[in-house]
């Protein structure tokens, strides 16, 4: 079945790509850490607001809303976001 810590590499890189793709250039994407392991961030660039073109292209491909500076999912979110099969 492979690492899940790679697995989840694997969903943040195409969640940006997907983002970037759609007019989000600047966001970072990164996976939670400590309790929140099991979590992906999106933020503006620099930890600040998303601009307008950034938080167009998140909820677009995240298709929720998304915070003033910030949008995280779960790992489950971001494989039907990205229609790839469960890790489990």
């Amino acid at each position: 079945m492979g690492d899940y810590g790679e697995h989840r590499k694997k969903l943040a890189k195409e969640l940006k790509a997907r983002i970037v793709a759609a007019g989000g250039n600047g966001v970072r994407v990164k996976g939670g850490q400590g309790t929140a392991w099991g979590w992906i961030d999106v933020w503006g660039a620099e930890s600040s607001n998303f601009t307008p073109a950034q938080r167009k292209a998140v909820e677009e491909v995240c298709r929720s809303p998304a915070g003033a500076n910030c949008w995280v999912g779960t790992i489950e979110d971001i494989e039907r976001i990205l229609g790839v099969p469960s890790y489990f």
